[in-house]
């Protein structure tokens, strides 16, 4: 179950919509908005979009259609719709920007062969599977600020289960959106805080509850580093892929794979 919960505070027009389980996390956006039944039908369009994201992307959904990729495309080649398609090859490109290092396969990318001409993905690997986990949240996020500036929303605040974060605009006390981010291994200890206009902010990294997540897919070890990377940009996508990237990024790499981006600023933590 979703559990969705929202509400309207008349004093700042700002309308609160959450999702406690969506994605694998919580989901919480602010926007300012100027009557709680206008809020209500957006926060409609935007949870839907939400269900219908977490549709194509869960892995643990047998009817996902990245489900229905692992499944099938172990097999023989599998025709994907047009979005899976897009994603598939924004995707590859991550990869090749950052040196094999952000690899859907947490493997080998490489053997993933992509048709062009039906629009097919093949796995050369027959145990070669995909997951999305560090693509998804920042690609949710960028197609729920498309649904905000269609709506004529100015200012929002969308919260990924504080790994994943964008502000729109500002808070209406304020000229952005302030957030603080706190060391996981020391409980009241700030690292720093950060103010986020029209900026995508992601940070990855191991906490004392989930020491070992993030792959090497070169060397199919897990990261243990005691370690944040945070990357502000204008781009959620960008922003997941980086820090997830550099997480792993020997340090003399790290120059050379943000060469390919424009990143606003870049923030690791040893903790």
């Amino acid at each position: 179950m979703n559990h969705p919960y929202f509400n309207y505070y008349e004093s700042s027009s700002l309308f609160h919509g959450s999702l406690l389980s969506i994605m694998g996390t919580r989901f919480d956006i602010l926007f300012v908005i100027e009557n709680k039944v206008t809020g209500e039908a957006l926060w409609d369009k935007i949870q839907s979009e939400l269900i219908r994201l977490d549709k194509l992307f869960n892995r643990f959904d047998p009817e996902s259609e990245v489900s229905q990729i692992n499944a099938g495309a172990c097999l023989s080649p599998f025709i994907v719709s047009s979005e899976m398609w897009d994603i598939l090859l924004s995707c590859k490109k991550y990869h090749q920007q950052t040196n094999g290092l952000f690899d859907i396969t947490l493997q080998n990318f490489n053997k993933v062969l992509l048709d062009h001409k039906d629009k097919s993905i093949m796995f050369v690997d027959k145990d070669l599977r995909i997951d999305f986990g560090g693509y998804a949240k920042g690609y949710a996020i960028e197609k729920i600020k498309g649904i905000l500036i269609e709506n004529n929303v100015q200012n929002s605040f969308i919260n990924f289960g504080n790994s994943s974060i964008f502000g729109l605009g500002k808070h209406p006390y304020g000229d952005c959106w302030s957030i603080g981010i706190e060391d996981p291994y020391q409980k009241g200890k700030m690292l720093g805080e950060y103010k986020l206009k029209d900026d995508a902010m992601s940070t990855s990294g191991n906490m004392p509850s989930n020491p070992k997540h993030i792959v090497n897919p070169f060397t199919g070890v897990y990261n243990e580093e005691k370690k944040m990377v945070s990357i502000i940009t204008k781009d959620s996508v960008d922003a997941e892929v980086l820090s997830t990237s550099l997480m792993i990024a020997q340090i003399e790499k790290r120059e050379e794979i943000l060469h390919h981006f424009n990143t606003s600023e870049i923030f690791v933590y040893n903790l």
